[in-house]
């Protein structure tokens, strides 16, 4: 297959936070087969070949799907340099070949892998192979890709081989592998942590700069050792002003940071990266945002398109997602059972938007199950760590995977070690540790789901003491031998409504449906209105932005085609009745 005749989609760089100038993008057009290497037909990546996107559109299961294309290798970008070979994700085993020699492989669907093939490649026109396994078990992390061979209730098409960009980058001898900004408010410093490939003795130079380069901050050498250096950046500058350092919704101030690797002749390296001066802390029951009292507006995405399935189509897709999120009145998403494509994280960065990472489920306890989880969440955090936008963590929810939390010591202890292993690689944000009941008393976020709440029910977070100790719906807040610890309280999912006539005989929702606009909107805004009232409650997060599939509860719909009229939503969400 020429390279020359091979199309790009989603041609924009796949890491905007991670970026280096010299790339080639391996988006396309692909050989491609199940089960067996004979490529019998195409597929354009990054798209699943269930989707229609891919140009394949089954959706039968197949546990083996097999790729393969070519690319070209030019010597003179190859000077002096290591070639590396990246991915988005592969969903969730991955092996790879060049020029039918292994190159290495990865396990875990939502995650991101590269490999060093400068060993491999020659110049001129060279071959990747890939393998992908995808099979049905249910101890691995798959959020809502069904298990069962077909779709039911809100579990969906499941997603199988590489489903994110494929690129490549010519990076220095000695290359830097991860940049890691940790924001302190409270002196206007930043630790910067460089982590390069080598182990040889060089000095990373961190230039920093706000508003994408037209401010100079500060330029500081970083000492490296055994492949790790860490300094503290200072800004004391903006003591005074600092307002123009600080990252929020409203201003999504970002401060740019250039990072070179210099050392002996041939191991200049260049990254730019990026994060934001925030803090998210709790305190006697209330969130503050960089130390103000701030009430979360969230919707819950679950990130999917009828057209390309977990994929974004395009990155004006997921512009267009926030922008809708933003205009409904929302502050925040909760992105939920998916590790987003970085480009989503980068753009609600940019424009604006609190996020919630939650850890796509497993849904049977055991020890692959709990090994699995681990690995996907540590690798979430490495890769999504300098997102400003990213405010909490959730490695559980609503006890699936851990179905005896309730009272079993082992699986209580499973949510906690996860919670634990997050507040010690990540010391910035917050963790709800079994989103929705049973929680576990170390969890930053006492989290409800409640759709049962309707006009005439309200009443009974009358007694939020008492709520607090037993259930909201029908489940237990906390698990056996744990209790409320004074943690803010959020309604991390309510709503849900859905119209008659959405979706086809057997589509799913809560608690029946709604006639017209006018009925929707009797029973939305006296439960909003009242969450933000009560006092009770430090923020909620409304089922759902969009259909999805067979579940029609979206406040538009797949195609994103609002249900209700964008700025009566903007009006339900935001206002306060005093």
């Amino acid at each position: 297959m020429g390279t020359e005749m091979n199309a790009v989609l989603r041609p924009e760089f796949p890491r905007p936070d991670f970026v280096r100038n010299e790339w080639s993008p391996l988006n396309g057009i692909w050989q491609f087969s199940f089960d067996q290497p004979v490529f019998d037909r195409t597929i354009t990546v990054p798209f699943c070949y269930q989707s229609s996107m891919s140009t394949i559109g089954e959706t039968e299961d197949h546990d083996v799907v097999w790729y393969r294309r070519e690319f070209l290798v030019e010597a003179e970008r190859l000077t002096g340099k290591r070639l590396l070979l990246k991915f988005g994700a592969v969903d969730s085993e991955a092996s790879v070949w060049i020029n039918g020699v292994y190159a290495g492989g990865h396990t875990g669907g939502y995650t991101s892998f590269e490999l060093d093939i400068t060993e491999l490649v020659k110049e001129g026109i060279n071959q990747v192979t890939v393998k992908a396994v995808d099979d049905t078990n249910s101890d691995k992390p798959r959020g809502k890709q069904t298990w069962t061979g077909e779709k039911f209730g809100c579990w969906y098409t499941p997603v199988t081989g590489i489903w994110q960009s494929v690129w490549l980058e010519y990076a220095g001898k000695c290359y830097l592998k991860r940049v890691k900004a940790t924001p302190q408010l409270s002196d206007l410093t930043a630790l910067c942590e460089v982590f390069v490939s080598c182990d040889e003795e060089v000095d990373a130079e961190v230039t920093a700069y706000l508003e994408n380069g037209n401010v100079f901050l500060c330029r500081q050498m970083i000492p490296c050792r055994h492949g790790y250096g860490k300094l503290s950046l200072a800004f004391p500058d903006y003591d005074i002003r600092r307002g123009e350092l600080l990252w929020t919704p409203e201003e999504p101030n970002l401060i740019t940071l250039i990072v070179k690797i210099t050392g002996k002749l041939g191991c200049a390296d260049e990254v730019a990266t990026y994060f934001g001066m925030r803090s998210i802390e709790w305190e006697n029951g209330i969130i503050s945002l960089n130390g103000s009292p701030y009430y979360q507006r969230l919707v819950l995405d679950q990130g999917y398109w009828p057209e390309s399935i977990l994929t974004p189509p395009s990155d004006e897709a997921i512009q267009e997602d926030i922008r809708l999120t933003k205009a409904m009145g929302f502050n925040g998403a909760r992105k939920h059972q998916k590790i987003e494509d970085p480009r989503y994280y980068y753009w609600a960065d940019k424009m604006g938007l609190l996020v919630w990472g939650e850890l796509p489920s497993a849904y049977e306890f055991n020890d692959n199950a709990m090994e699995a989880s681990s690995r996907e969440l540590m690798e979430f955090v490495k890769r999504d760590y300098n997102h400003p936008s990213i405010v909490t963590w959730v490695p559980v929810n609503e006890s699936w995977g851990v179905r005896s939390i309730r009272g079993n010591l082992q699986q209580q202890n499973y949510c906690r070690m996860l919670t634990y292993l997050l507040k010690a690689m990540d010391p910035v944000r917050l963790v709800s540790a079994n989103d929705g009941w049973e929680q576990v008393c170390d969890t930053d976020i006492c989290a409800l789901h409640d759709y049962a709440l309707f006009p005439q029910t309200e009443k009974k977070y009358d007694d939020m003491e008492n709520v607090l100790k037993t259930y909201c719906e029908s489940r237990r807040l906390f698990a056996e031998g744990n209790s409320y610890q004074g943690q803010p309280v959020i309604l991390t999912e309510y709503g849900g409504i859905a119209f008659e006539g959405d979706g086809a005989e057997g589509s799913w929702g809560y608690y029946g449906r709604v006639k017209d606009e006018e009925q929707f909107l009797g029973i939305l805004e006296p439960i909003t209105q009242f969450l933000i009232r009560s006092g009770h409650f430090n923020g909620f997060c409304y089922t759902q932005l969009t259909d999805v599939m067979q579940e029609v509860n979206g406040l538009l719909t797949e195609d994103r085609k609002p249900k209700v009229s964008i700025e009566r939503l903007h009006d339900v969400f935001t206002k306060r009745i005093y």
